[in-house]
């Protein structure tokens, strides 16, 4: 299988183990194991945790942590359709490279992350981009995307929300979609690995794998929770797909380790109070970064998103591309931002506010001061 460099991924790591500053990281503000730990009793935890035997886990993961996951998404799912693995990445590739074929049709929400559509091509799929548009405000046109579905339609793949635009696809375009579906016989793959910060609420549809069996859904202890360390992520969906995937896990990661897997279970039956932090952060930086946009306009077009923690404005007055102005920015200030190449959308930026708030606020005023300097009546 010849697959495509992963634009964004090797962006990330030719940069950021140099980046003083950074607004490039996609999670929510990463929990110390303390922080995590405190959220319960700690002395005991820290017992529990410190007498887990460092040897293989259950490859499909422990029967506590695939009923707390399963326990998500209502009465479609049981244990039997839960596979943990190694991040929402992992699962992804999976449930492509098990469901898709050379000739199948698969459709793709974008922009979107390079893994829900290169696996695909790779595959010999015809991937076709269910396309949001900056100046419809990255509404999604669910009419469009009757008309790219045919016969040969497999997968149809959504990121809800979206990364990186913070778009979501609403309950009842969900619910068409799924109908759809049931009716043509194919598979919806629903990443929703930021489906819980939720800064407008009442935005986010219910998990899609909650609404029907035809949905594949994909879960993470990344970007919501704040726990990208854990590397630990979770397919929800149709026992026979579980399977499939579970073959391919036995030649990528096996299993995942007892650490995570243990850490994962605590933080999914706190996940209410994991929440209630992250989203205290999310939504203060989210007013911040409306406010510093507003103050520059003059550089930048912007939707900002509704849900999670990434925004991707569109630079103008600025003579240079996108990829040129984070070199530039990044060699003289060490500050990492991510260019809109990444994604195949030049001219944009892709913004993470999830994290430290002090840190946001200094990162905007570096970026501020240089576009000021550089380009303010150029």
């Amino acid at each position: 299988m010849n697959i495509k460099s992963f634009k964004v991924e090797r962006w990330l790591n030719t940069y950021e183990n140099d980046a003083d500053y950074e607004m490039a990281e996609t999670d929510a503000r990463p929990f110390t194991l303390k922080e995590l730990l405190e959220l319960g009793d700690f002395n005991n935890l820290e017992k529990q945790l410190l007498s887990i035997k460092l040897g293989y886990n259950p490859t499909t993961g422990s029967e506590k942590l695939k009923e707390t996951v399963a326990s998500l998404y209502q009465h479609n799912a049981r244990i039997e359709n839960v596979l943990i693995t190694t991040g929402a990445i992992e699962a992804d590739y999976h449930i492509i490279n098990s469901l898709v074929n050379k000739g199948d049709t698969v459709i793709v929400q974008f922009p979107t992350y390079q893994a829900l559509y290169s696996t695909a091509e790779a595959r010999g799929a015809k991937v076709k981009y269910w396309r949001m548009k900056p100046e419809n405000g990255y509404e999604l046109n669910i009419d469009k995307l009757k008309e790219l579905i045919d016969k040969k339609t497999k997968l149809v793949v959504l990121n809800i929300p979206n990364n990186p635009t913070g778009a979501v696809i609403n309950e009842v375009q969900l619910k068409t979609i799924l109908k759809w579906a049931e009716e043509q016989d194919f598979y919806v793959l629903c990443d929703e690995v930021y489906h819980e910060l939720e800064l407008i609420k009442g935005v986010v549809p219910p998990y899609g794998r909650s609404l029907s069996k035809r949905a594949i859904s994909v879960g993470s202890m990344s970007k919501a929770y704040g726990l990208s360390g854990l590397r630990l992520g979770w397919i929800v969906g149709p026992k026979e797909i579980v399977q499939k995937c579970w073959e391919g896990k036995d030649y990528t990661t096996i299993s995942n380790t007892p650490l995570s897997d243990f850490l994962a279970t605590f933080a999914l039956i706190n996940r209410e109070k994991i929440m209630q932090r992250n989203l205290t952060i999310a939504r203060k930086n989210f007013k911040t970064l409306l406010m510093w946009f507003k103050q520059h306009e003059y550089f930048f077009d912007y939707i900002m998103p509704k849900v999670g923690v990434l925004c991707f404005p569109k630079l103008k007055n600025i003579p240079l591309t996108s990829k040129e102005l984070c070199e530039k920015i990044f060699n003289e200030k060490k500050l990492l931002l991510v260019p809109g190449e990444c994604f195949d959308m030049p001219g944009h930026l892709r913004i993470g506010f999830g994290g430290d708030s002090k840190n946001f606020n200094i990162c905007l005023t570096i970026l501020s001061d240089y576009l000021n300097r550089n380009f303010r009546n150029n």
